[in-house]
């Protein structure tokens, strides 16, 4: 069950003269006859009739049907939310490079005055629900609007009587000083870099993820609030509300910014594909955290098709990455050591993420890396660049910035999930040779053990971005401890050469080759503290859990009850139900079961982000 379905199914808003149906969930009924209008939005059975329906016993047939009604609501939501999105991207991303006459000049106008345009660095004009009229806004010749000063630019928004006063400013805050640092512990740039101020930025000029951030914060704080407990059950139903309809609002700012990007007639507009791509990423974000199934497959094929279409040649790179600056912010006079603009910051960490997000998205798919040839120029192995507090110059990125591991874990890992699509292909065409698979295995676990190595005595080639920038203090809401760069590291490793031996191997959990990095994972795994350094380990947690013996299982629970009420909120509730899974069928696995058929044996693929 995902998040908001669990927190949806928790609220009890009771109706005393509605539908059967509603006096059955304890809702609140429209009460219009012969379908009210709450099941009618729900696409769920209406029993209006007169007569007390025979199942309304008050007993087992009640209790039986309200379970059923239940399951109804689950699976038509689930449909609507699909069927919606997939609509919208098929309407969307088909023609994102092409020219479209979907929208007249005038309705791209009037999109365009409702508030969507490019981020901040190519559109600082204010955007809200209710902006009124600006020089800048009531611009009609379809030319560009002036720039104005960053500093110009605020939230405006019209004030909700049925709420508390600024209610989104503070979900913003609590999305930017606990949401944003749970999910991405390890990004903390460097302050002569710009820090992460480019997040605020982006959260006013582009409303879908503006929406979307409010649904992120909205369930976090409804998880955080609630911890299991009755007595929260109302201020939980209104956290509900509240995310239901800003994730709603994300969805059709979402669709206006696909419809200006499909009605560029002058060629792709890298600007407007930039801002689709973090609404798409952003979305993707909040479906893995609320555990919403397979639908981050939906999001990650459009993010990775605009990604192709904004970047089609990787060797340009560094010249996309350098055409996305804008003197609007920071300043020309800051000469080298400026900060990055809006839109290179976004292009940075979106391209770092959506890197790692491919890579372990082929784990789960059993399928080589998507964006394998990007590697090579976007994280290469070996960066050229040192790590000094100052912005790094235009080039590579390095993806420890991002997601704390080093391009040349990415990397190899990537090689793994690699040579496991390429030896089942082998095998479908009848021609794997085992001596073949064996070799090029070797290569890559020599890699492996090579890194460990290196970590394991305390070396490192380069001093880490985190331990001589600037810092950023965040607080982490549930313990403020941090794993050691090097040890989470190393977690990771010993996960990427267990995942290898299953690969080369097959599923031998027994096997001294597996035994070693399990244990070794598993006793490290047992002193991570609590918080969002755990959840940023649920992959390795997942994949030495599977391979676990079964006096390991009771440290593997224990693991995941660290996080607390959290423990829902992310990958790391899904992790623990896969291991459940897996350890329930001990016995039953043959040499042919891998770590993909785990990361779906839930009946939907998770990815472990």
């Amino acid at each position: 069950m995902s998040l908001f379905r669990q927190l949806m199914s928790n609220s009890k808003t009771r109706s005393s003269g509605g539908c059967w149906t509603c006096r059955v969930r304890r809702k609140k009924c429209a009460e219009n006859k012969p379908e009210c209008d709450t099941c009618r939005a729900l696409e769920i059975t209406c029993y209006f009739q007169d007569e007390k329906p025979e199942w309304m016993d008050g007993g087992p047939k009640q209790k039986e049907m309200g379970e059923a009604i239940k399951a109804q609501v689950k699976k038509q939501a689930s449909h609507r939310r699909d069927r919606k999105y997939l609509e919208m991207l098929e309407a969307g991303t088909k023609s994102v490079s092409l020219s479209d006459d979907t929208l007249t000049p005038s309705t791209a106008r009037k999109d365009r005055q409702d508030g969507m345009s490019g981020t901040s660095d190519t559109d600082p004009s204010p955007r809200s629900h209710d902006m009124g009229s600006t020089p800048a806004s009531s611009n009609t010749n379809g030319t560009s609007p002036p720039e104005a000063p960053w500093h110009s630019q605020l939230f405006v928004r019209e004030e909700d009587p049925a709420s508390v006063p600024n209610v989104d400013i503070h979900f913003l805050m609590i999305y930017l000083d606990y949401v944003f640092p749970y999910l991405f512990p390890h990004y903390r740039p460097p302050v002569l870099a710009g820090g992460r101020g480019w997040i605020l930025d982006v959260l006013q000029s582009n409303k879908s993820v503006y929406h979307t951030a409010i649904s992120l914060a909205s369930s976090f704080f409804a998880v955080v609030l609630a911890n299991g407990e009755e007595e929260h059950e109302e201020c939980t139903a209104r956290m509900v509300h509240q995310l239901e309809t800003q994730l709603e609002l994300g969805l059709s700012e979402l669709r206006k910014e696909m419809r200006l990007l499909a009605n560029t007639k002058t060629g792709l507009n890298k600007e407007k594909a930039l801002v689709v791509m973090q609404s798409i990423i952003q979305m993707l974000f909040f479906e893995v955290a609320t555990s919403n199934k397979d639908n981050w497959k939906v999001h990650l094929d459009a993010a990775v098709f605009l990604f192709h279409q904004i970047l089609p040649n990787p060797e340009q790179w560094s010249e996309t990455l350098n055409s996305l600056y804008s003197p609007n912010w920071p300043p020309p006079a800051m000469g080298q050591r400026r900060p990055w603009s809006t839109n290179q910051a976004a292009f940075r960490f979106f391209t770092g993420t959506l890197v790692y997000i491919d890579v372990l998205a082929s784990v789960t798919l059993g399928d080589a890396p998507r964006l394998h040839q990007y590697q090579a120029n976007v994280i290469p192995g070996c960066p050229s660049e040192d790590c000094t507090p100052n912005p790094t110059p235009i080039g590579p990125l390095q993806s420890e910035e991002f997601v704390g591991l080093p391009n040349w874990l990415i990397q190899v890992l990537g090689d793994v999930a690699a040579l496991e699509s390429w030896k089942k292909l082998q095998k479908q065409s009848g021609s794997l040779s085992v001596s073949e698979l064996v070799s090029r295995g070797q290569v890559l676990a020599d890699a492996i053990k090579g890194g460990l190595q290196i970590l394991e005595a305390g070396y490192e080639a380069q001093p880490s971005r985190q331990e001589i920038s600037f810092q950023l203090l965040v607080s982490d809401p549930v313990g403020g401890d941090t794993v050691p760069r090097p040890s989470f590291q190393v977690i990771w490793l010993l996960a990427t050469l267990s995942y290898l031996n299953v690969v080369v191997n097959g599923w031998q959990p027994s096997s001294p080759d597996v035994r070693w990095p399990v244990s070794k994972a598993t006793e490290l795994l047992s002193n991570v503290p609590r918080g969002s350094c755990l959840r940023a380990l649920a992959w390795p947690m997942c994949v030495c859990g599977c391979l676990s013996p079964e006096e390991d299982e009771p440290a593997y629970r224990a693991m995941g009850e660290r996080l607390g009420p959290l423990k829902i909120f992310g990958t790391v509730k899904e992790a623990l139900e896969i291991m459940e899974k897996v350890w329930s069928m001990r016995g039953q696995l043959d040499e042919s079961w891998d770590v993909s058929k785990c990361l779906n044996i839930l009946g939907h693929g998770v990815l472990l982000i």
